[in-house]
């Protein structure tokens, strides 16, 4: 049996089919495939690239006014899939004009069907001057029936050249794809190149050309950390940016490794797209990540406004033949060693102190605006003492360096703010507000905490304005002898003068009168010596308890504590009963008794018997005196009340101040 020659004993055939694969299976859209059709503009030293789009006949067209293509150049290097630009000994180290390639798979070229069924290319190189035609139906068609024969595109007459040099991409039969918009657009391949501009390359959409003011947020970075780079060019590219910190470049073995560029954070994300957020990595002019963030598993607020553009020239080093730069030049290989190198270096150095200081540097340019621009918020700050200062700058800067919020929102967490301080102060847990980063906390704080404006204004208004006005009441009468009378008025709308804890509890009115209807009838059946001595005796409900108060003439004749106990009894039998056929609520809560006399002297076993039926035993001047006792805080509540008022009214002015200024309706003050 005949030995077959192991020359040309085994064959790889490459089918057309990898073009599709190559081209459409590798870019998803239309960025992407206008980068690489600009990549190759620069690589053939074109000086003007203008891409033109057509909504109405769906068309996209790319001019360069490069060296363009002889027939020669057509079909061994554009048609020629997976030609090697580096390798090629014209373009080894650079283009003629000395600039350093872009392209390197000689895949590129391909991404054209990614969006487009029909692609025709015009181009002149000196005499030569070519055109033909590409379509996707019939490429389609060649693969199921000759996949492994050559495709040849359809030629063009010359006198359908319109140009006088360089290279014309025409993109027609547009696929059914979402187009963004010209503005879109602008901003996507401004952010896929930091060569726009120099060396003399210009790229233009419909004859306005793209520039780095396109990326949209150079004129709201606040704060930047960059790497090499003089300060002042720096501050002059970031014109508004409130702090800058030059951070070390150099990295690896023996700093083998070198980036430039810079990592900012944005003012606000209102005016910024969001997918502009991220840091982009660059070599040789063109993005080769479009996103670190998403690598480096780094969660926080800050990550919603960081943007970066950092060029690493070594991730696309041909000294190396391993290219770390995946097939649609959009991303890195992950596990590239340098590429790891990079992460770590970020991760421990610049990104760590971003991560430690961003929120502090925001909160205090926040704090600096507020003092700044709302006198009202200045003077009640002013007013603070020691720690409260911190704790009160620190909200003040959280509220004030969240640009999201419009002035009405701003208005209503400043007065929650001033409002739960002043809670928080009274009960020394100021200091909940130092670990709160961002104004949704200061929201979620609010809920669990109920409505704070809304608890405010009931703990701090309506509770403090009444009971503090009916202490000085008192206080005004103790000396006129008067007070007797008043509490005997009011003591039953008013039983937190007995115990401050005490509220009126809603809902069991109907159960009182009856009680006390009951207790009417037990009166009509007293002694003449008890009903001489009382004024009134009367059943509520307070914060859950049922409380029986009975007042005794402050002029009656000497208190018999064991008669009183007697009587009370009754009243606390007659209560049981009713209780009976009551509310679940009340029949299972505690009952307390007390008696109001006009003086009190009691003995040892006087005092016993008092505690042995549950009675507490106090006189008219003992309540004012509780009551001023236990609500001094609630003095201090209500002139902090008005205090903080007053503050919230001024600060609805001031903002609608700033934001006229902001608007231009009135000029600087």
């Amino acid at each position: 049996m005949a030995t077959q020659s192991n020359d040309h004993k085994y064959k790889m055939t490459i089918s057309l089919s990898v073009l599709d694969h190559l081209g459409r299976g590798l870019y998803s859209n239309v960025p992407a495939v206008l980068s690489e059709v600009v990549a190759n503009a620069w690589d053939a030293d074109a000086e003007n690239v203008d891409i033109s789009i057509n909504s109405d006949d769906k068309t996209i067209v790319i001019t360069d006014d490069g060296f363009g293509m002889t027939l020669d150049d057509i079909n061994r290097r554009f048609l020629n899939i997976g030609y090697q630009k580096r390798a090629d000994v014209d373009y080894a180290v650079a283009t003629p004009r000395g600039r350093k390639p872009m392209g390197r798979k000689g895949i590129g070229k391909l991404s054209a069907f990614a969006i487009a069924n029909t692609v025709e290319v015009f181009t002149i190189r000196g005499d030569d001057r070519n055109a033909f035609r590409m379509d996707y139906n019939d490429i389609q068609t060649q693969i199921e029936t000759a996949p492994n024969s050559p495709y040849h595109p359809t030629g063009l007459p010359p006198e359908q050249i319109s140009i006088e040099k360089g290279t014309r991409i025409a993109l027609s039969n547009l696929r059914n794809l979402r187009m963004p918009s010209v503005s879109v657009l602008r901003r996507r391949l401004a952010r896929k190149f930091t060569i726009l501009g120099s060396d003399n390359f210009y790229v233009s959409i419909n004859g306005d050309r793209i520039s780095a003011k396109d990326r949209e947020y150079q004129r709201q970075i606040e704060y930047v950390w960059y790497f090499g780079g003089d300060a002042n060019v720096v501050s002059a590219r970031f014109p508004n940016a409130k702090h800058m910190t030059s951070e070390d470049c150099a990295f690896g073995d023996q700093n083998q490794y070198a980036i430039s560029g810079w990592i900012g954070t944005i003012k606000s994300t209102k005016e910024i797209p969001q997918d502009t957020i991220g840091i982009a990595i660059f070599a040789r002019g063109k993005v080769v990540h479009d996103n670190l963030l998403e690598n480096l598993q780094k969660g926080g607020m800050w990550t919603k406004y960081v943007v970066g553009e950092i060029d690493a020239e070594f991730m696309d080093d041909d000294s190396t033949k391993e290219d770390i730069i995946t097939s649609d030049r959009q991303s890195l290989k992950e596990d590239d060693p340098r590429f790891e190198l990079l992460k770590a270096f970020l991760l421990n150095g610049v990104i760590a102190r971003i991560t430690t200081n961003w929120q502090r540097l925001r909160i205090d340019s926040g704090s600096d605006w507020a003092l700044g621009n709302l006198p009202s918020i200045k003077r009640w700050y002013d007013r603070l003492k020691g720690d409260e200062k911190k704790s009160a700058k620190t909200m003040i800067g959280v509220i004030g360096s969240n640009d999201e919020l419009d002035h009405s929102a701003r208005l209503e967490l400043y007065k929650a703010f001033i409002f739960a301080f002043r809670r928080f102060s009274i009960t020394k847990q100021l200091s909940i507000f130092e670990d709160i980063e961002t104004t949704e906390e200061l929201e979620l704080l609010s809920r669990i905490f109920g409505n704070v404006t809304e608890l405010a204004r009931v703990q701090y208004y309506d509770i403090a304005n009444v009971r503090v006005d009916a202490i000085r009441v008192l206080k005004d009468l103790v000396s006129s002898n008067e007070y007797e009378k008043f509490i005997q008025e009011h003591i039953f709308d008013n039983l937190w003068l007995l115990d401050p804890a005490w509220v009126r509890t809603p809902g069991f009115s109907s159960m009182e009168e009856t009680v006390n209807l009951r207790f009417s009838k037990l009166s009509g059946r007293a002694s003449k010596r008890e009903k001489t001595g009382r004024i009134d005796i009367r059943y509520q409900t307070v914060s859950g308890i049922n409380v029986i108060v009975e007042l005794k003439r402050p002029d009656a004749p000497k208190v018999n504590v064991y008669r009183l106990c007697e009587q009370l009894s009754k009243y606390r039998e007659g209560l049981e009963t009713e209780l009976e056929n009551g509310p679940d609520k009340l029949k299972n809560a505690p009952i307390v008794t007390i008696a109001l006399t006009g003086r009190r002297k009691l003995t040892t076993a006087a005092r016993r018997v008092l505690d042995v039926e549950g009675v507490r035993w106090l006189t008219y001047r003992e309540v004012i005196d509780r009551a001023l006792s236990s609500h001094e805080d609630y003095l201090k509540a209500e002139e902090a009340t008005s205090e903080e008022r007053e503050v919230i009214d001024g600060i609805a002015v001031d903002l609608e101040r700033v934001r006229a200024l902001e608007s231009g309706a009135v000029g600087e003050r």
